[in-house]
């Protein structure tokens, strides 16, 4: 666990979470603005939603043990993280709940 920890510095683990984050971020675009039917979006949608919310749920717990280990400072990319994600984690699963009209 702790050479897994290693690999993911805190950058790393930052621009990574704000990749899944904007990847959701386009998701619910299209689902509430852009409502597009294109088939091959829908695919790709489909492929990709749970296992990058299962992604997004590992990526959690790696930035809440960086923000134990450099004791939630605010000027450390690992705080940042872990705001992105629960944020994200939040409005996504949130989304899940309500249904568009």
């Amino acid at each position: 666990m702790k050479n897994l920890l290693e690999k993911f510095t805190s950058k790393r683990l930052f621009f990574v979470s704000l990749a899944v984050a904007g990847y959701f971020c386009l998701l619910c675009l299209n689902a509430y603005v852009v409502r597009s039917d294109f088939v091959l979006i829908g695919v790709f949608q489909e492929l990709l939603s749970l296992p990058l919310l299962l992604f997004q749920l590992a990526l959690l717990f790696f930035s809440i043990m960086h923000c134990v280990k450099e004791k939630f400072r605010i000027k450390t990319y690992s705080l940042w993280t872990f705001l992105i994600l629960l944020i994200s984690n939040s409005f996504f699963l949130g989304s899940i709940t309500s249904v568009p009209s």
